[in-house]
């Protein structure tokens, strides 16, 4: 990323202020990205594997005002960090959502963990359905809450597992603290964009979150369930309601529609 590409990525979410490598500029693009670059997975859906290369990454989510799942959200939001000054590196998680978090899962999942003032934390724009929207604590048990809902992360013999409260905890996904090499991401990406049983081949899964409320469409229905844990459901009867919420939840423009159009008609 350069100084161009860096004031074109804090105008696609909204930053305005002083931007350095402190907790305040952190807190502030963690839960700006989510909100202004929606969670999607059009190109995996439509047939296309999403590319992982820095600039294509950027032209997509920023340049083309498109979203992305979580190796394109975190990649990018890794290169606006690290060109501000952050320490951060690249990390791979099992997801476990709605299982038991022991239950075998492959490494699908890029996550960050980012180094400051002597303490890591997890940092991730890109899980979808309950993606974070502030940095957490790594080595820190207790619940810690966020601007949308209570978290905690527990560690046993070197595996982190990611925990979030919904009126019982719930695990998200577990990781180990290692090195990520490249070819491991290029594996995962297509893997998931690629293989007939993954979700992101088979559905369309739409997800942001801002301060008032998650908002998530799958299998068609769109749900919004706001910060006091009010959920509300829409059924999505016909594709004229789904490129409305395209564009009016999710912030999509009419390239993201076209190439579902185009899924839909053949």
């Amino acid at each position: 990323m350069n100084e161009l590409q860096l004031e074109q990525y804090l105008k696609r979410i909204h930053y305005s202020g002083e931007v350095k490598a402190d907790m305040e500029t952190l807190k502030k693009i963690h839960q700006l990205h989510p909100k202004y670059i929606p969670f999607e997975n059009i190109d995996p859906y439509t047939g296309t594997v999403p590319s992982l290369k820095p600039d294509d990454v950027f032209n997509k989510l920023v340049t083309e005002l498109r979203g992305g799942y979580c190796y394109e959200q975190n990649l990018l939001l890794s290169e606006a960090l690290q060109y501000l000054g952050f320490s951060v590196k690249l990390q791979l998680g099992r997801v476990v959502w709605r299982r038991d978090e022991n239950s075998m899962a492959a490494q699908t999942h890029l996550l960050l963990i980012a180094d400051l003032d002597g303490k890591k934390y997890l940092v991730d724009c890109g899980f979808g359905t309950v993606t974070l929207t502030t940095p957490i604590l790594l080595n820190e048990e207790e619940a810690q809450e966020t601007p949308n809902g209570i978290f905690k992360i527990s560690q046993k013999e070197g595996t982190y597992i990611l925990w979030t409260w919904k009126e019982k905890w719930l695990p998200v996904y577990r990781f180990i603290p290692e090195h990520v090499e490249p070819v491991d991401l290029e594996i995962a990406n297509w893997y998931l964009s690629t293989h007939p049983e993954s979700n992101f081949k088979k559905n369309l899964v739409l997800s942001k979150v801002d301060e008032n409320a998650r908002y998530t469409y799958t299998d068609h229905v769109l749900n919004i369930r706001s910060n006091e844990g009010i959920k509300e459901s829409v059924l999505i009867e016909n594709d004229l309601q789904l490129f409305e919420i395209l564009e009016n939840t999710f912030g999509l423009k009419e390239n993201a529609i076209e190439k579902l159009k185009k899924k839909i008609e053949s």
